[in-house]
């Protein structure tokens, strides 16, 4: 059995004879960014009909690079490969093609519908005041603003950035505590109609209480005066009263 697996990427805009050398390799560049293990993965050869650069990627990476793949086409994986996908399909439109990435039993992993997909007009970049709630998993670098790597609802977030100062004040945070960190955002819209964050600059932070429901209703019924004692199924009764429409004013 061997120990690599093989990844096609088909370009429907030229063939091995017609593509330029320098359109090539910008393809296969922003295609090594956005696989990333770069100890791991290496050029195969090229396939005869449309464009398509064979690449070969060693099994003990294949699991990371298909799960790095599939964020970045759904824009919520590291900014690095989100953007590079983005090239991918980019350069796919200014060719007038559309492309597929495949592995060697021809499954379908991504497509980039390239001339196909045109629909909305990139707008940006703009900032905003917003929050991220997420564990910081990586932290450090040089210079006044430290980047910063969040986990956030599984995906992982990497254009934060924080003062240096700040950062010394969330050392101790990393890898352990849910935190939601307050700063502003630098937004952009692509020509797909996603919205891409692309730095997030951090001011400050407070910890999150991870206390489930049913915990947070029992510290109120342990308030004096609060009579909730006969309530059979108080989570319940929360619901209800959040559902209920406000009084008129």
């Amino acid at each position: 059995m061997s120990d690599e697996t093989e990844y096609r990427f088909k370009i429907n805009a030229y063939t091995p004879s017609t593509i330029p050398m320098a359109r090539l390799s910008e393809y296969m560049r922003d295609l090594a960014e956005m696989f990333g293990e770069d100890a791991h993965v290496h050029f195969g050869h090229l396939e005869e009909g449309s464009t398509v650069v064979v690449s070969r990627i060693e099994n003990e990476a294949v699991p990371k690079v298909r799960k790095r793949v599939a964020s970045a086409r759904r824009r919520d994986g590291q900014v690095e490969a989100v953007r590079a996908y983005q090239r991918i399909n980019r350069r796919l439109v200014e060719d007038n093609g559309n492309g597929l990435l495949t592995d060697e039993n021809a499954a379908e992993i991504i497509p980039f519908p390239g001339v196909d997909d045109r629909a909305f007009e990139a707008l940006g970049p703009f900032r905003q005041q917003g929050a991220i709630d997420g564990v910081i998993i990586r932290m450090g670098g040089k210079g006044r603003w430290i980047p910063m790597i969040v986990e956030s609802d599984g995906r992982e977030i990497s254009g934060c950035r924080v003062r240096r100062e700040l950062a010394l004040a969330l050392r101790p945070y990393l890898m352990e505590t849910q935190l939601r960190l307050f700063g502003e955002g630098r937004w952009q819209r692509d020509e797909h109609g996603t919205w891409l964050l692309d730095k997030f600059y951090i001011s400050t932070f407070a910890e999150l209480d991870d206390a489930s429901l049913s915990d947070a209703v029992k510290k109120i019924q342990a308030i004096r005066g609060m009579e909730w004692d006969d309530l059979k199924d108080p989570i319940a009764e929360l619901q209800r009263l959040r559902q209920e429409p406000d009084e008129p004013s």
